[in-house]
């Protein structure tokens, strides 16, 4: 039997909105300061040493609408997919994401110089929340996931979404986005086990309780 979880709490406050806030205050704060040529994805500094630049380069952005796509990216994971997950799990998914894009186009795309922008690590958040919608709400979380699916299928196809380049201003790597959701499920897969070993934890602590109590 499926646990029903009321439509009201997947939009109330959460302790997880503390990391995407933090997320959303550093992207502003790189942006504001025009900071993003000193923390974008760079080939030639990351072969020197500055492997940082493979996380720092999905936390700024071409510009101010680049920006903005990305963060309603972000607010729109925050709100309806929040709940599904402890901070400590998005923040994994976070770092884990990051890291697989950020060594996806260093290893397997010599050409690309250099990169900016959250939209990979936005794939994978969604890809990760969508399958631990399925859990609540069935319906939706399949029809999210065949709407990514499509999305990727015809980036792989066809390339950029149309009109997406021209609203951010430079060339999508589309590479990314599926580096992203892949990064996505793998979290998922990573992070099942590591549940339910904690509810066995739960449940043999209950027990002990129990007999305890007796």
């Amino acid at each position: 039997m499926r646990i029903q979880v009321p439509i009201k709490n997947r939009i109330q406050a959460q302790w997880n909105h503390i990391l995407w806030l933090f997320i959303f205050i550093i992207c502003f704060s790189l942006q504001s300061a025009g900071m993003a040529s000193d923390f974008q994805f760079d080939r030639a500094l990351i072969d020197q040493g500055q492997y940082w630049l493979l996380l720092t380069g999905h936390l700024v952005h071409l510009n101010w609408t680049h920006w903005a796509l990305n963060m309603a990216g972000l607010a729109i994971i925050a709100v309806f997919f929040s709940l599904y997950g402890s901070i400590l799990d998005w923040l994994f998914v976070l770092l884990f994401t990051a890291l697989v894009v950020g060594l996806g186009l260093y290893l397997y795309h010599p050409e690309l110089v250099w990169y900016v922008g959250m939209s990979g690590v936005l794939h994978g958040l969604f890809v990760y929340g969508a399958i631990r919608e399925i859990r609540f709400y069935p319906f939706s979380g399949y029809v999210l996931l065949l709407l990514l699916c499509s999305k990727l299928f015809w980036e792989y196809m066809a390339g950029a979404m149309p009109g997406s380049e021209e609203m951010t201003g430079g060339r999508v790597i589309v590479e990314a986005h599926l580096y992203g959701a892949m990064a996505g499920l793998v979290a998922v897969l990573i992070t099942k086990p590591l549940h339910l070993l904690h509810k066995l934890i739960e449940v043999k602590n209950r027990q002990q309780n129990a007999e305890y109590d007796q």
